[in-house]
């Protein structure tokens, strides 16, 4: 954690939060309820950045998380939903693919946040330092393919499906035609 002392925020749906910044370890108070955490993600995203730079960054990622904690429990809820329907997978499974896309659609929604607020100076700071590539590629490859893979296996086996309403259309003149005309 940082010597300084904590930056206070407000989400955009009124939650106080504290972030603090390690070089290894975060520190963010949401509400009452303080959750410290390895800072894996900015460990490997932020490399060969200036420490200012990184640490900037590495506070908007975090009040990005705060921002899109909606977004967040909405995709939990819809993978908690769907991964209770799934077949043909044991509930282990099930639990480990749903928090891993869960978790890697949260970063993502952070990291987006965190372009949204910096701008085309995002892309500068990566081209000026010149990170290495296979950490930025490894980041928005593998987050992207555990978050869309992994809420796309849970959806593709579980029984959630739109029922159809029975509705039927008449020829309209474009080439649709009901059940019965058919």
């Amino acid at each position: 954690m940082t010597e300084e002392l904590p930056f206070r925020v407000r989400s955009w749906y009124g939650l106080p939060a504290e972030i603090a910044v390690g070089r290894v370890w975060h520190w963010v108070k949401a509400g009452p309820v303080p959750l410290p955490h390895p800072g894996l993600v900015d460990l490997h995203l932020r490399q060969g950045l200036p420490r200012r730079e990184r640490e900037r960054l590495t506070y908007l990622h975090e009040q990005g998380h705060l921002e899109t904690l909606p977004l967040a429990a909405l995709h939990g809820v819809a993978l908690g939903m769907v991964g209770r329907r799934r077949k043909g997978a044991p509930w282990w499974a099930r639990v480990l693919v749903g928090l891993l896309a869960w978790l890697a659609g949260w970063e993502l929604f952070a990291e987006f946040y965190t372009v949204a607020r910096t701008g085309s100076r995002y892309t500068r700071l990566y081209r000026k330092a010149r990170t290495p590539m296979p950490t930025a590629l490894f980041f928005w490859v593998g987050m992207w393919l555990l978050a869309v893979g992994g809420s796309m296996w849970m959806w593709k086996g579980s029984e959630f499906r739109v029922q159809s309403s029975g509705f039927r259309v008449r020829d309209s003149g474009f080439g649709v035609r009901s059940k019965e005309e058919s």
